[in-house]
C-alpha cells in the first residue's frame, strides 16, 4: 500500500467507524488554505466518489491579517480547478469583538460559525467538515486541564460534534500531514500567529507538548485513545443520567418539579450531571453547580443560580423559576474629574479619585483599587449596569451578570451596583466587586490613580 492510499484510508476508516458522513450527504468544507484543511480538502475530494457524497468549500475572512485576502484567493483557485463550489464570507472580527465587549478569538469564532451555518442551511448542506487534527485534540485536552474540566473536557474534540459538524482528519498527526503534502506537492499557506507565543493554545502546542513526548513518544496516541474511551463512557452516562432525570421529575399545572429525596440518593457525580442539564452547560460552571448541591443538602428554601433564574425548594420537591419585576439597572450617571470626590446616591456610598508618583502603591481591598493614568480613556465616569456589560480578566471576559451571581450578589440589589468606567465605556471597577484586568501599574508607569470607595455605613 502506497503512503497515499495509507493516509487516504485512515480519513476513510475514520468516517466509516463514527458514521460521519453518509451516501447522499452534501458535505461543506471550512477551508482557510492553511495545512491541515487543504489535506482534508484533498483527501475528501479523492473518497467523495468511492463514498457517494458531495463536496464545497466554505472560506472566512477574519479581517485580521494582511494576508488573509492572498489566502481566500489561493482556497478560492484551487476549488475551482477541483470544479467545486466555493463560498466566501467575511468580517471586521476586530470592530465586532470591540462593539461587543469580547475577545477577538471569540469573536471570530461567533462570526466564523455563524457563516458556515448560514450556508449550510440556505444551500442544503447536512454536514461541515473542519480540519482538527490529532495534535489540536492532544492540545484541547491539555487546555481543558489547566482551565479545570471534568470528563467532558477530556474528550477535546469529538468525531462528530454539534449541528452536523464533523471531524474527518481528527486521528492524524499534523507532522503526517504535512510530510504528505510535501510529497505530493500539494499547496498550502503558513498562518504565521499560529507560533505566536501571546496565545495560551500555541505555548501548549509548541512547548508543553513537545516536553511531554520527549517523555513518552507515544503521548499524542495515549491521549487519542484516553479521548476516545472517555467520549464512549461520557455517552454511556449520560443516557443513564437522562433516564434518572426522568424519574425524579414530573409535570403539575404546567411545571415541571424534582423529587428532592431520590435526587439526594444518587451519586454526586450524577448529581452534577443532573444539575447542568437542568441549567444548561454553559451557565453551569463547577462553582455554581456546587453551590446549588449545598442548598439542596441545606435547610434554605431559595438560592439564585444566574440572573432572575432561582432554585426553591417547597415540602419534598425543588424546582426552577424566574424572580421577575426586578429593575435591571438605574440610568443615572456620574462624569468624574481627576481629583475628585462624588456621593454616588443610589449605592449610598462615596467614591473617590487621585494620583500619586508611588508605584508601590498596593490595592489593598475589593474598594481600593490602582490604574496606570496615561493609559485610561477619560473622562471617567460612574454608571450602573447595562444589558450585554463584560469586565475584562486575565483569561478573557466575563458577563457581568455571571459576576454577579458568582459573588453571590442579591438580583434585587444588582441595579444598584456602581461601575466606573472610561471614555469609550470600557467597565475599569466593577465597584466593590471586582476590578478589571486592563490599564496594571507597572514599572514603565509614570502616575498612579488611585480609586477608593466608601460605604455611607462606613
Amino acid at each position: 500500500m502506497t503512503k497515499e492510499k495509507s493516509i487516504i484510508k485512515i480519513v476513510k476508516n475514520t468516517i466509516e467507524k463514527y458514521n460521519l458522513i453518509e451516501s447522499g450527504d452534501k458535505v461543506l468544507l471550512g477551508v482557510s488554505g492553511g495545512p491541515d484543511s487543504m489535506f482534508m480538502l484533498y483527501a475528501l475530494n479523492k473518497l467523495k466518489d468511492k463514498l457517494r457524497f458531495e463536496i464545497a468549500v466554505a472560506t472566512f475572512n477574519h479581517k485580521l491579517r494582511r494576508e488573509a485576502e492572498e489566502e481566500t484567493n489561493f482556497v478560492k483557485l484551487f476549488t475551482e480547478k477541483l470544479g467545486l463550489n466555493f463560498f466566501y464570507g467575511e468580517s471586521n472580527v476586530k470592530k465586532i469583538a470591540g462593539e461587543e465587549k469580547i475577545t477577538v478569538e471569540e469573536a471570530a469564532r461567533k462570526e466564523r460559525f455563524n457563516f458556515l451555518f448560514k450556508v449550510k442551511d440556505q444551500h442544503a448542506f447536512n454536514k461541515i467538515a473542519l480540519a482538527h487534527n490529532k495534535d489540536d485534540l492532544v492540545e484541547t485536552v491539555l487546555y481543558h486541564i489547566v482551565k479545570g474540566s471534568g470528563m467532558e473536557g477530556l474528550i477535546g474534540i469529538s468525531p462528530k460534534s454539534f449541528n452536523g459538524i464533523i471531524h474527518p482528519i481528527l486521528f492524524i498527526e499534523k507532522r503526517k500531514i504535512e510530510k504528505f503534502l510535501l510529497t505530493h506537492k500539494i499547496p498550502y499557506k503558513t498562518d504565521w500567529t499560529n507560533f505566536s507565543m501571546d496565545y495560551a493554545r500555541n505555548r501548549i502546542r509548541h512547548q508543553i507538548i513537545p516536553l511531554i513526548t520527549a517523555i513518552n513518544e507515544s503521548f499524542k496516541d495515549n491521549t487519542a485513545s484516553m479521548s476516545d474511551i472517555i467520549r464512549e463512557e461520557n455517552n454511556f452516562l449520560s443516557k443513564v443520567v437522562e433516564k434518572d432525570k426522568e424519574i425524579i421529575s414530573f409535570k403539575e399545572n404546567g411545571k415541571v418539579y424534582y423529587s428532592t429525596k431520590i435526587f439526594l440518593s444518587l451519586p454526586r457525580f450524577e448529581q452534577r450531571r443532573i444539575i447542568k442539564k437542568l441549567f444548561g452547560e454553559k451557565k453551569a460552571s463547577f462553582e455554581r453547580v456546587e453551590r446549588i448541591l449545598k442548598f439542596l443538602h441545606s435547610k434554605e428554601k431559595k438560592e439564585n443560580f444566574y440572573g432572575n433564574l432561582f432554585i426553591f425548594k417547597k415540602d419534598d420537591v425543588f424546582f426552577i423559576d424566574e424572580e421577575k419585576e426586578i429593575p435591571f439597572t438605574t440610568d443615572e450617571e456620574y462624569e468624574l474629574d481627576i481629583p475628585d470626590t462624588k456621593f454616588i446616591k443610589e449605592a449610598n456610598a462615596t467614591i473617590r479619585l487621585y494620583t500619586t508618583n508611588n508605584k508601590n502603591i498596593r490595592e489593598l481591598n475589593k474598594n481600593r483599587v490602582v490604574f496606570d493614568l496615561e493609559k485610561l480613556s477619560l473622562p471617567l465616569k460612574v454608571r450602573f449596569r447595562k444589558a450585554g456589560d463584560r469586565i475584562k480578566i486575565e483569561n478573557g471576559t466575563k458577563k457581568l451578570q455571571d459576576l454577579f451571581t458568582d459573588a453571590k450578589i442579591p438580583v434585587a440589589e444588582r441595579a444598584k451596583v456602581p461601575i466606573l468606567v472610561d471614555a469609550n465605556d470600557e467597565v475599569l471597577w466593577v465597584i466593590g466587586i471586582r476590578r478589571s484586568a486592563l490599564y496594571k501599574v507597572n514599572k514603565k508607569t509614570k502616575t498612579v490613580l488611585i480609586a477608593e470607595v466608601k460605604s455611607e455605613g462606613g
